[in-house]
């Protein structure tokens, strides 16, 4: 057993729905590592994406209403979430760890259980009007809807902060909006990524992955999941009035509005879902990476550094602290601004090393590291009272 083992030797961790693979969901992976045996709960799971956890998995009565229900239907179940996460029991755990951009917070642990709270985000539907709806026949009546349910959403989300033990942030952006949300001071641990994102790889695989996807010599990438908040319709607009070829990896809910804005437009390819160690040799086959969409922190932006690959982001949200301006990239705030820092980008301007090191301050290591360093803290702290 390790050091945090020893201290807490039942460890619960609870997740948003775990249908498809995020940024939550590689925290989550490397805080195994931490706690290889820990439990994990959520309200749903898809086995088949997630392969490498072999864990105990608790899911919630919603798992079995979407078996039966049609895909469409799971994105509008968010009503029963409360009762969802209310409905796990933590009997026997040590330590319960919630990581969530939803409501896996609102989860109720008895009062010798500290609970942490590592918050991806308050939910942004709830609190930033952000629907995703865009891509949906009846987008008005879903809207309708769906700020109705928001109204008792939101004074649920407040009341269950105080479940909370202790709090920490992915970014001082999400921070400040916990502070604001929900009133509570919150410690910054950036996650980080794994060690083989910084590796060179062999030129037979970038040979191969090039061939395999029919990639251009040059191109610009986006690695994203495809909804609204992303702004992908951005980079589409902006890469063909800069006349640049742009290739777009992930799939969500836009894809079929994206492919409209597209227009068949021979510069502008959709990869769909690709693995992670294609990805890692798309990040060093690309001259640039595009992040337009208000991040809390961004992980795919570190990923694409760690290749040595510059990134142009939105001048707001996490990526101001990850991203090095006129080092490691650019910023923009208009699709303007985009376009235009897209006719003028050279690649040549960007040193490979500077690119790099400036990832080297985002790696699952040091993460890891501040991670055990603040939950020994809490372990000294609980062991005082």
């Amino acid at each position: 057993m390790n050091s945090l083992e020893n201290l807490f030797p039942k460890v619960a961790i609870v997740a948003d729905q775990m249908n498809g693979f995020g940024g939550a969901d590689r925290e989550l992976i490397s805080m195994l590592k931490l706690f290889p045996n820990a439990e994990i709960f959520t309200i749903t799971f898809n086995k088949k994406i997630y392969p490498q956890i072999t864990n105990i998995v608790h899911t919630s009565f919603l798992q079995k209403w979407l078996e039966r229900l049609p895909k469409s239907l799971a994105r509008h179940l968010k009503v029963f979430t409360p009762w969802a996460y209310e409905s796990f029991n933590f009997d026997g755990f040590d330590l319960v760890i919630s990581i969530s951009a939803g409501p896996a917070k609102g989860i109720v642990t008895g009062i010798d259980q500290p609970h942490i709270a590592m918050t991806m985000t308050p939910p942004r539907s709830l609190w930033d009007k952000e629907n995703n709806f865009r891509a949906l026949k009846l987008s008005k009546m879903y809207s309708a809807i769906s700020e109705t349910i928001n109204v008792f959403m939101r004074i649920w989300d407040t009341n269950i902060a105080k479940r909370v033990d202790y709090w920490t942030a992915n970014s001082k952006y999400i921070q400040k909006k916990i502070k604001r949300t929900y009133g509570v001071d919150a410690t910054v641990i950036y996650p980080g990524i794994e060690e083989r994102y910084f590796e060179k790889g062999k030129q037979s695989q970038l040979n191969e992955v090039k061939a395999k996807y029919s990639l251009p010599d040059d191109f610009i990438l986006i690695v994203s999941r495809l909804y609204d908040y992303k702004k992908i319709d951005w980079a589409i607009r902006a890469c063909i009035k800069a006349n640049k070829k742009l290739i777009i990896v992930g799939e969500g809910p836009d894809r079929k509005y994206l492919e409209k804005v597209a227009n068949k437009n021979p510069n502008i390819s959709f990869l769909g879902y690709v693995s992670d160690d294609d990805a890692i040799s798309l990040f060093r086959l690309a001259s640039l990476l595009l992040f337009c969409g208000l991040e809390d922190f961004g992980i795919v932006p570190v990923e694409a550094m760690a290749a040595g690959t510059p990134v142009f982001a939105l001048r707001e949200g996490g990526l101001l602290e990850t991203i090095k301006e006129h080092i490691s990239g650019e910023f923009f705030k208009t699709e303007e601004e985009l376009c235009n820092l897209l006719k003028d980008f050279d690649k040549r301007r960007y040193n490979r090393e500077e690119i790099v090191k400036q990832a080297r301050n985002f790696t699952e290591a040091k993460f890891l590291n501040n991670l055990e360093k603040y939950i020994t803290q809490i372990y000294e702290k609980e062991t005082s009272k």
